[in-house]
Formats: structure tokens, C-alpha cells, sequence
């Protein structure tokens, strides 16, 4: 393949790869949309306490050890506040589940489990404009002792020796509409606390990730068909084709010739098989008066002169044949070639 039709078909990708580029843009015109916000909750909890000869306060407060046959139930209270820098509708909701689960040495490995609950769904519209901000705020009591007492009947109607924990879940559901973008955005936010059940002392475990500063959201939205964009495009693929159009053209042009060079040697070796010798090696033409012609007829017309025969070696298949008469001190060529 030669260097030009190379160079024809690397811009030829170039062009309508940059055309696809522009029609992809001019059609699905884009904007990106961000939504900044910002959201700071907390989980705290207040383990209330039996009447008892330790303790004269009757709540103990988060993060400490405490003695289960004291505990009486556990108040969560939960809050929640998210605000962004864009009017928002749409709704909130959230509840708050227990999981009670039984394990027997792993206490990722469940072997039972069971969902309570603790909380009703609470929901509210964000109907009233000008609306950027979310807050919640509430409380639920867990009954620690019965919880307790439904592990301690698991393990006496299956006489199964296990342990177990409660998992108390804040679940907050957003499904919001910002001003400007015409698309639902639906999170799920969570907190959670994990009781333990089978120790006689033990601890409270939070889990809280909902406190976020320069968090955002972003959005693309479609805009209308960039005219301009599908325009040059358009130039730039008809310049592409054009260049594809060449190739193909040079090909055809070059397969031809290919078929006209070996139409001609087929008709000059069959016609001329008993004067023409196929040589593997041509002697040193050096010691010889060079004289090129320019048609096999002018090479014939010598040898019928000379009745010499004609040697005959392809240099370059289906490229270059040589054909070669030698008298003398005198020898003459005639080459003939593949043009393409």
C-alpha cells in the first residue's frame, strides 16, 4: 500500500471520528448541574435503669458499661438536618426498625433473625416554596427487657445455645425534586445502634455516617440540538468520505493495473515460449553495452534480427519482469513494470 493511500485513510479516521465527536455533542447537548448541600446528624441514647442499690440516677448516659439485670429500656433519640443550595419538593419520610438476631459463634453468621417496628413511617410533603431544608427530630423507646426475653425463648424451644444482639435502624428515605432539573433524586440515609443480649455487662455500639460538608449531587440535563456543531460535523464527515472515496479509488486503479501487468507477461511467455529462456540469475551485466528499450516489440525486433534467445527473470512478483538478449559486447533490456 503506498505512503499517499496510508495517509488518505489515517485522515479519513480522523475526520469522521471527529464528525461522530460533533454529532454526539450537537444531539445530546448537555448541561451538568450541581447541588451543593450539606447534612450533620446524631444518634444518641439514654439507658434508663431498675430501681436498684447501685445507681441513684436512673439514666445512664451513652458510652459506658452497663449491667444488664439493671437495664430497663433504652431511649433513642435521633435527629437529622440536610440543607442545599437549591429549592427542593417532593417528600421525606422516615421510620425506625429493630433486628433481632441470634448467632452461635460468629456474629456475622446469622442464625436467626427477626424485624420489629419500633418506629410508624412518618412522612412529609415539601410543597410550600422557597424550601431548602430538611429536618427531623424524634425519639423511640426500645423495651430492652423484652427483646432480651424473646432471645432467652429462642434458646429454651430450641435448646440451642446461642447469643444475640438488637439492632435498632433509623431510616430516612428523600425523594426530592430540585428547582431547574427534571429528575427524581431518591437516597436512603441510616443509622443504626447494636445492643448486645447475652452478656451480663456490655456496651452500645453507633453507627453514624450522615455528616457531610460540601457534599453535592449533579445532574445532567438535555438541552436542545447544538445546530452549529451538527453542521460541522457534517462538513467534517463529507471531508472524511472524500478521503474514503480516494482510497477506494486509488485501489480499484491499482487492482487494475495489477491485472493488466499479468494479462501482458501470461500473453508475452505463452506467445513467445520458444525464444524466451526463465532464468534464475542474470550474468554481470556490467561487462556489457547497456541498451534499454522501451516495449518488448523493440527487444523482439532484435532477436529476430540476431536469433538470439531471450532471457526472462520476474524480479518482483507481480511487480517487475526483466527481459534480457545479450550479443557480444551489446545487451538489451526491456523492463517491465506494475505501475501503480
Amino acid at each position: 500500500m503506498k505512503l499517499r493511500n496510508i495517509l488518505y485513510i489515517i485522515l479519513m479516521v480522523v475526520f469522521i471520528s471527529f464528525a461522530y465527536l460533533l454529532f454526539d455533542r450537537g444531539i445530546n447537548a448537555k448541561t451538568k448541574i450541581v447541588v451543593n448541600y450539606q447534612e450533620k446528624s446524631d444518634l444518641l441514647y439514654k439507658v434508663y435503669l431498675k430501681d436498684n442499690d447501685i445507681y441513684s440516677k436512673k439514666y445512664l448516659t451513652m458510652d459506658k458499661r452497663y449491667i444488664s439485670k439493671l437495664v430497663d429500656n433504652i431511649l433513642v433519640e435521633f435527629n437529622y438536618n440536610s440543607l442545599f443550595d437549591k429549592d427542593i419538593n417532593g417528600y421525606y419520610s422516615y421510620t425506625v426498625l429493630g433486628n433481632l438476631i441470634a448467632y452461635e459463634n460468629d456474629a456475622t453468621d446469622k442464625l436467626f433473625e427477626k424485624e420489629y417496628t419500633l418506629l410508624d413511617i412518618k412522612a412529609k410533603p415539601l410543597d410550600a416554596n422557597n424550601v431548602r431544608e430538611i429536618n427531623i427530630d424524634d425519639e423511640v423507646i426500645v423495651d430492652f427487657n423484652k427483646y432480651k426475653d424473646e432471645l432467652e425463648e429462642f434458646k429454651k424451644n430450641y435448646n440451642i445455645d446461642v447469643s444475640g444482639y438488637l439492632e435498632v435502624i433509623v431510616k430516612i428515605n428523600e425523594t426530592l425534586e430540585f428547582s431547574g432539573i427534571d429528575k427524581v433524586n431518591e437516597t436512603v440515609k441510616e443509622m443504626k445502634l447494636t445492643i448486645p443480649l447475652s452478656y451480663d455487662t456490655f456496651k452500645i455500639n453507633a453507627e453514624n455516617e450522615n455528616n457531610k460538608i460540601d457534599s453535592y449531587y449533579d445532574f445532567s440535563r438535555k438541552e436542545r440540538m447544538n445546530y452549529l456543531l451538527i453542521f460541522i460535523g457534517i462538513f467534517s464527515l463529507s471531508i472524511g468520505l472524500s478521503f474514503l472515496g480516494l482510497t477506494i479509488r486509488n485501489m480499484i486503479i491499482a487492482s487494475r493495473k495489477g491485472l493488466s501487468y499479468n494479462k501482458k507477461l501470461t500473453k508475452i511467455l505463452n506467445e513467445y515460449s520458444d525464444i524466451i529462456v526463465n532464468v534464475k540469475r542474470f550474468y554481470n551485466k556490467k561487462k556489457y553495452n547497456l541498451i534499454y528499450v522501451d516495449s518488448f516489440d523493440e527487444l523482439l525486433s532484435v532477436q529476430q534480427k540476431l536469433g538470439n534467445p531471450i532471457s526472462f527473470r520476474e524480479t518482483k512478483k507481480g511487480e517487475e519482469a526483466v527481459f534480457l538478449m545479450t550479443e557480444d559486447e551489446n545487451a538489451w533490456i526491456y523492463q517491465m513494470k506494475n505501475k501503480k
